[in-house]
């Protein structure tokens, strides 16, 4: 995990409440412009305003009240929340922690939520284990999903105030994810496959289709081997659609190695060989760049790249 300078804004937390110290960027801007930028619903700033769950310099004030440079602005940023998922058990692997956001490696072989609360044996319930052994009382906010065979990094965020503008940030691609790709075949050069995905009505997959939505892949070769017939790949999504990168993959008669719904069983790995590495993005409280990153899996370890080439 590295963190980059970057322009830091300055804050403090306490119990449940974040104090921004307004910096060049907000003076001369108002209270709800902090509020719209952090994407903010009209219910939620409707209800800060009622209760009065802000002061700025140790005063409620209204939303249209002007900042200046260096003033603290207290925000009621979390609440005593009731975990909402069962919690479970299991080693999770922590990537990434801070009092806003927790970013953790998947495991193979599991679902980022279950279909009904009661369900176990996902990333969700093994999350809600982890805040209830440090005392942490949130709910479980994903910001995105991999797929069951997928491995890699998930963020989830904790704290309810932010959860808007991450979800904005992933929606806007502001947060670079970055992927190892196993395929079928030899590719001997780097390209970007750009092409519109949409559902298939006849079968439970997604399609190329000139009817579809944007979908943009760029891929980079890390290494081939001749003699197995595979290549290994770090593709960066540059659109977030379903099953993005396997679509685009397959379209090139380059299938992902034991791709169930695309490509054909592999004796290489036994199941789909696709690993969430890397993500990246600019905290919107700190300004700091995060980059985090997650060594592969033992089952793609017999691609033997060095750690310098992710």
């Amino acid at each position: 995990m590295l963190l980059k300078g970057g322009i830091y804004v300055k804050y403090k937390l306490q119990g449940d409440y974040l104090t921004l110290i307004i910096d060049n960027d907000f003076h001369h801007k108002t209270i709800r412009d902090i509020f719209n930028y952090l994407h903010l619903s009209k219910k939620t700033i409707h209800l800060l305003k009622q209760d009065k769950n802000y002061t700025l310099n140790n005063q409620f004030v209204n939303d249209n009240h002007l900042l200046n440079k260096n003033d603290h602005l207290k925000i009621k940023a979390f609440n005593q929340e009731s975990i909402d998922y069962v919690p479970q058990e299991y080693p999770l692997s922590i990537a990434y922690e801070n009092d806003f956001i927790l970013i953790v490696n998947k495991p193979i072989n599991t679902t980022i939520y279950p279909e009904t609360k009661k369900e176990l044996n996902t990333l969700c319930n093994y999350v809600a284990n982890y805040y209830l052994e440090t005392n942490q009382y949130l709910l479980i906010r994903h910001i995105h999903r991999l797929d069951k065979d997928t491995t890699g990094l998930v963020l989830f965020c904790k704290c309810p105030l932010l959860q808007p503008i991450l979800d904005n940030m992933m929606a806007n691609k502001l947060i670079k994810r970055s992927y190892i790709a196993i395929c079928k075949g030899i590719i001997d050069h780097d390209l970007t496959i750009n092409r519109d995905i949409a559902r298939d009505r006849h079968v439970n997959k997604m399609r190329i289709t000139n009817k579809g939505l944007k979908a943009i892949t760029e891929i980079k070769i890390i290494k081939h081997d001749k003699q197995k017939n595979y290549t290994v790949c770090k593709c960066d999504l540059k659109t977030g659609r379903k099953h993005q990168i396997r679509v685009h993959l397959a379209s090139i008669n380059h299938p992902l190695l034991s791709d169930p719904l695309y490509g054909n069983k592999s004796k290489l790995i036994d199941r789909l060989a696709l690993h969430a590495y890397k993500l990246e993005f600019i905290h919107p409280v700190t300004k700091q760049q995060i980059i985090v990153k997650a060594d592969l899996p033992q089952d793609m370890n017999f691609i033997n790249i060095k750690k310098d080439w992710l």
